[in-house]
């Protein structure tokens, strides 16, 4: 049904031109182009000072959507997607995940029914023209209604509807990340070489993956803590649980989303008095917030203001005691 609706709206804003389609029907297209489109490029993706050169290849048919993902600056590393399956190869040292940009990510749940309820906590705009990548693109902006969440911008392609550049920025409009293309092409089919290992994986450490499936009834029955108030528009979309990074025990994730912007939970016991962080702590545009209790080390950490996290951290509780005053 949801597909139906996005081809009719394509298909419409072929009909009547791209130009004159309003910021819903703009970001309704982007968020089908960008899973279901052929395309291949240089992306450029930039937070704070530091900026990283990727060669992005893009391919969907026979409902299978891939990904290849390579790093030109820096070491060499390389992330193959195949529909929710991730595989990274990485240097044999490092511990760390390349950063996926999030092209395709930041939209996947957008549809019409999400726009509705994400108009409570964006004002969507529309910000005209502009090139990308030698490309003319319109672009789109996401506006927070309140200090718990960032701004979106988006430039999509006219002719296709691939988004070729997207921003992540503050309430008062400083761009904190950019993921944008400076070059890309649009080929009518990609071979399945073309989403193959360019690197030798005998000479890197390769890590595979499930991305999860989101869920609005996640299961918290037995989860350790009681989440209590969240900001307004956040809700519990996943739980999981996942070994420490040490190997020893578990860690407890909760991820918590209000459809664009994430805040993740992380509860873990015996952790190290001197391992221990508390308070808030920031890495460019992503914010956590740190505390101990019943047992329990919790860190709450999310690509928004610190606002949210720390809200999200104040009111978790162990269960069976009391709840935090408001």
């Amino acid at each position: 049904m949801l597909r139906r609706r996005l081809a009719a709206c394509v298909l419409g804003l072929a009909a009547a031109g791209v130009v004159h389609a309003d910021p819903e029907q703009l970001l309704l297209r982007a968020a089908d182009a960008a899973r279901t489109a052929n395309y291949r490029g240089v992306v450029i993706y930039r937070a704070g000072g530091a900026i990283e050169s990727l060669r992005l290849v893009h391919g969907y048919a026979d409902g299978i959507e891939r990904e290849r993902l390579t790093a030109l600056t820096g070491e060499p590393r390389e992330i193959i997607r195949q529909d929710n399956k991730i595989i990274c190869l990485l240097p044999r040292e490092r511990r760390l995940d390349m950063k996926r940009p999030a092209l395709k990510g930041l939209l996947t749940q957008v549809s019409p029914e999400t726009l509705r309820e994400l108009a409570a906590w964006y004002e969507l705009r529309e910000l005209g023209g502009a090139r990308v990548a030698g490309r003319q693109c319109r672009g789109v902006e996401l506006a927070p209604r309140d200090d718990y969440r960032y701004g979106f911008e988006i430039w999509s392609d006219e002719a296709s509807g691939v988004p070729l550049k997207v921003r992540l920025v503050s309430r008062d409009h400083r761009v904190l990340e950019e993921v944008m293309f400076t070059e890309v092409d649009f080929p009518d089919s990609l071979p399945l070489q073309a989403f193959e290992p360019a690197l030798d994986a005998r000479q890197f450490r390769s890590v595979t993956r499930q991305e999860p499936t989101l869920s609005n009834n996640a299961d918290l029955s037995d989860f350790p803590l009681s989440i209590g108030s969240l900001p307004a528009g956040f809700r519990v979309t996943l739980r999981e649980r996942r070994p420490a990074r040490d190997g020893r025990g578990m860690v407890e994730h909760v991820l918590i989303s209000d459809g664009l912007s994430a805040v993740s939970i992380f509860a873990a016991q015996n952790v190290p008095p001197e391992k221990a962080f508390n308070g808030l702590s920031n890495m460019g545009a992503v914010h956590a917030y740190g505390r101990s209790f019943g047992g329990f080390h919790v860190t709450v950490v999310g690509e928004t203001p610190s606002a949210a996290v720390r809200y999200i951290g104040e009111n978790l509780t162990a269960k069976d005691a009391p709840a935090p005053p408001p």
